[in-house]
């Protein structure tokens, strides 16, 4: 199940408090996210994981690096997202958002947010791949 970068109007960008605990200096909320969804960057300096990933867990350690992983590149001005777009200067890449879908500007192929294909997904499952096939 992908961790997808996703966003949503009401949490857009996160104001809320954090569960009391941060992992590499981000803020780590809890709360019921979309199907499908375990953890999501929200700008702001802040990671939301799924109600349904236990705490303590391999898999809470896997979604946290994933979307630390976006956050450094956020912090660091390598990636951006608003509700209209995404844009990836690492890979050189700017998406339009829309109905859930990444669509690259300069070909036009959609991608579900979240998608292993996109170049910034790709580096973010890198991380978070490492965590998940530690024995």
């Amino acid at each position: 199940m992908p961790f997808k970068l996703k966003y949503n109007k009401s949490s857009f960008p996160f104001k809320g408090e954090s569960d009391g605990f941060t992992y590499k200096g981000y803020n780590v909320v809890r709360e019921d996210l979309d199907e499908g969804i375990l953890g999501e960057a929200e700008n702001g300096n802040t990671i939301k994981l799924d109600n349904s990933i236990k705490p303590g867990s391999k898999k809470e350690k896997e979604v946290m690096a994933h979307e630390a992983h976006h956050q450094d590149e956020m912090k660091s001005g390598k990636l951006a997202y608003d509700d209209k777009s995404v844009t990836d200067k690492i890979a050189g890449k700017k998406y339009a958002r829309k109905d859930g879908k990444l669509i690259d500007q300069d070909s036009g192929i959609a991608y579900s947010e979240g998608d292993p294909n996109l170049p910034h997904e790709s580096r973010a499952f890198k991380i978070s791949n490492k965590i998940k096939n530690l024995k």
